[in-house]
């Protein structure tokens, strides 16, 4: 197809063969075949993306063509994206940028656009597409380059702050907001002995911006609540849906009315860059509907429970700040992300983007809910940025959410702003490697130069080929503990952290640093632990459940619990609820359903023992004690199991059905590795290795050997991946009768796989070896 028109390119984009490709808005583009031939020689859309940076100040004709020129000369590429930058800002994606002497564009404006198209055309000579179009003047999403607040200056996010006085009853209050920039929400009180909080706001009159009330007998914390509408940078309020159909005017429409003829043929996808709750706030992202549009759905005013978003107010504190941050994020879903997703299916392409900050082990601050958030998103993204590693702890958390939502395409932004010492070639293959493993099967972003070359972009094609679609396998749900995480949270400043510093060698302010950190986080939440616990540690595969999946869309099918979707119907035989004190009624039932049933449930450092809901303690904790036999109240049925050589102990339990409940206070991976070898004798894909404990972290991480297991065109497809620097040889025994090759994505080449199938008494397995030296992977394929 080299130097082919572009009325034939875009042509040839809306016809390419169906058994080979799926173009659709909702779900991207990518193969629904398994055919060697292509995984040889893989299609160029499987290679990767570069990544360029328009920097607008003077930028020439001869410039963009010279990054086209990088890229196709590096001959490691499919397609590209660009990020327009002013010219003077951070542009952390540069490369083949010449100098800049033409006349100077500006964002989304006719000079902005032809130099778009220039790029475009040079890149079709070259059948080099740009098929990810990147929305914003760098980033966040939101400001549209300042073109935003300009056209919608009341529609840019507000935080939600408070002024109050403790006070001494009867007496009469007077509490004054900031003349500027204040938005008057609402006034409540709070009992400082019994911590009961009513909802004042009808009561206290107002004389500009200084409120009065009078004050009953007792001692009391008086609080108004304002939004503070300060501009900041100028971000539109992603919790608004009016602000953000604006966002859509000012900035997607223009895309759209400028680059239309590439819409839904070249460009394939629209691609968001690091929006979140804490940006320009401090993590108390608020929005003027939210009473109204609260009162609506709930049936009641949210006024009263405020207090809870900073105090304990007593028994109703978790399930107010569940309902508080449950319902924001709500609105962040539905409003921002949600219609942003709408408008890219109306215009023939998907939506892309990633948050920021998904590392945080407590997202309420941040992002809210780190799963749900993508419950509209076609294609699900992360953002691997400074170093290999840093991400590993949430990349499972969000490649879990396409798996729950059933978004076969899953992509990551990589390498941004790798440091120094990560730009090797050693580096970009073991990034490359570990994200597949983990779920991600579409790659954006320049690799480190020394590790640039036609080798890895058609090692990248070859995996993502192959990865793309299909439906993920694993045994193990773990519980995504939402519940748990919002009811910990909280907007007050962390203890020994002053507002003006930050934190350690961090010049921002306090409630960013809060935010940025993951809010209050206590030793029960343990969820990114237990994680890297199984996928690293004891390689075994899992996917995180969120709760309101597993309420709404799991159904129960003998011993299995299954999501019921069309394309990705994962069956799990364990259900692993990591530690968390907090948890739904509907959740805490479905759970034991599941038990009744006959499934396996194992929980981990500490027990449900709060609602999520008001006024419903007890019934959770009912229903976790007929679970795991050990009642909140009454006598223990669970039987105690200890280690005599280290003190620790577990707790079992079963019922008639064969139903299995493990409670596991102090988890380790001797420990994990016996239940499961009792609960699940038989797994889907089990190494023949002792533990890998304990996994390094962050900077200190150097590979692992990892797996994933995926079913597409009616074949197995396993993937091993070995990205440390020892050679690994051992045994894999994989639950069937298995007849397999080895399709190995470093050269293409395919052989026989030798194998040996025994039964088990229950179950046949079937025995194969693996062998990999340092930073090489290998499909198993069923032939």
């Amino acid at each position: 197809m080299n130097h082919v028109n572009k009325s034939l390119y875009l042509l040839l984009g809306c016809v390419l063969s169906v058994n080979l490709l799926t173009i659709t808005a909702a779900q991207g583009t990518y193969s629904q075949a398994v055919e060697y031939e292509d995984f040889k020689e893989p299609p160029r859309q499987y290679w990767g993306h570069a990544w360029f940076t328009f920097q607008l100040a003077g930028l020439t004709d001869d410039a963009v063509k010279a990054m086209v020129k990088s890229a196709v000369d590096s001959n490691a590429y499919g397609g590209y994206m660009i990020t327009p930058d002013s010219g003077v800002g951070f542009g952390m994606q540069r490369r083949g940028t010449a100098a800049n002497t033409g006349p100077k564009a500006t964002y989304l404006d006719d000079e902005f656009f032809r130099l778009y198209k220039v790029t475009i055309e040079e890149g079709l000579k070259h059948d080099l597409p740009m098929d990810i179009l990147y929305d914003e003047l760098q980033f966040p999403t939101g400001m549209a380059g300042g073109l935003f607040s300009k056209a919608y200056p009341d529609d840019v996010q507000k935080s939600l702050e408070k002024v109050e006085k403790d006070v001494s009853g009867p007496v009469e209050v007077e509490l004054i907001m900031p003349e500027k920039n204040s938005l008057y929400i609402g006034t409540t009180m709070m009992n400082l002995d019994t911590l009961e909080c009513v909802d004042i706001s009808d009561k206290v009159s107002r004389n500009g911006f200084a409120f009065k009330g009078k004050i009953p007998q007792g001692d009391w914390k008086v609080m108004l609540f304002y939004l503070d509408t300060s501009l900041r940078r100028g971000v539109c309020d992603y919790l608004s849906e009016k602000a953000v159909a604006g966002l859509i005017d000012v900035m997607y429409d223009k895309y759209y009315e400028n680059l239309k003829e590439y819409f839904g043929t070249m460009i394939k996808q629209t691609f968001f860059d690091e929006p979140s709750m804490h940006n320009s706030v401090s993590g108390r992202l608020w929005t003027p509907g939210y009473n109204e549009g609260f009162q609506k759905k709930y049936g009641y005013s949210p006024m009263k429970y405020y207090p809870a978003l900073w105090y304990d107010i007593g028994k109703d504190t978790i399930a107010a700040r569940n309902v508080l941050y449950g319902y924001r994020t709500e609105l962040y879903t539905e409003n921002f992300i949600g219609q942003l997703a709408k408008w890219c299916e109306d215009h023939g392409v998907a939506l892309s983007g990633h948050m920021d900050q998904e590392e945080a082990p407590n997202p309420v601050g941040t992002l809210g809910d780190l799963m749900k958030i993508f419950k509209h998103e076609q294609i699900p993204t992360i953002d691997d940025i400074w170093f290999t590693g840093r991400s590993n702890t949430s990349y499972k958390v969000v490649t879990s959410a396409a798996f729950n939502y059933d978004r076969p395409v899953i992509q990551a932004e990589t390498y941004a702003a790798y440091q120094r010492q990560w730009q090797t070639a050693e580096a970009a293959w073991r990034t490359a490697m570990d994200q597949h493993a983990m779920g991600i099967n579409q790659q954006v972003g320049w690799r480190p130069k020394a590790g640039e070359s036609p080798e890895i972009g058609q090692f990248i094609g070859r995996m993502e080929y192959l990865l793309r679609g299909g439906r993920h396998v694993a045994d193990i749900a773990v519980l995504y503990p939402i519940a748990a995480l919002q009811a910990k949270y909280k907007f007050a400043q962390p203890v020994g952290v002053e507002p003006a510093k930050g934190g350690p060698s961090r010049g921002v302010d306090a409630g960013f640093y809060f935010a940025l950190e993951g809010g209050i986080l206590t030793p029960e939440n343990d969820y990114m632990d237990m994680g890297e616990m199984l996928f690293r540690g004891l390689r075994i595969d899992y996917t995180y459940l969120h709760p309101e999946v597993l309420q709404d869309n799991c159904i129960i099918e003998g011993r299995n619990l299954i999501i019921n979707n069309k394309v990705n119907r994962e069956a799990f035989r364990v259900l692993l609820l990591p530690g968390c004190e907090t948890i739904s009624v509907k959740t805490a039932e479905k759970i034991k359903e599941f038990y009744l049933a006959g499934g396996t449930v194992i929980a981990t450092t500490v027990l449900p023992k709060y609602s999520a809901e008001f006024n419903k303690d007890k019934e959770v904790q009912k229903i976790i004690g007929d679970i795991f036999g050990i009642p909140e109240y009454g006598p223990m049925k669970a039987a105690i199991r200890a280690y005599t050589d280290d003190f620790k102990t577990y707790f079992a339990y079963r019922n008639e059905a064969g139903g299995k409940s493990y409670f596991l206070p102090r988890p380790d991976p001797t420990m994990v590795t016996d239940v499961l070898n009792e609960a699940l004798p038989v797994r889907d894909v089990n190494i023949q290795l002792a533990p890998m404990w304990p996994v390094k972290m962050n900077m200190q991480y150097d590979g692992a050997l990892t797996y994933i297991h995926k079913v597409k065109d009616e074949k197995d497809i396993y993937f091993f991946v070995n990205s440390t620097n020892q050679p690994i040889k051992t045994n894999i025994i994989l639950r069937g009768n298995k007849s397999l090759a080895l399709w190995n994505p470093h050269t293409g080449d395919r052989s026989k796989l030798e194998t040996n199938v025994t039964n088990t008494g229950t179950e046949p397995v079937t025995k194969v070896p693996l062998a990999l030296e340092p930073l090489k992977s290998v499909f198993y394929i069923q032939e």
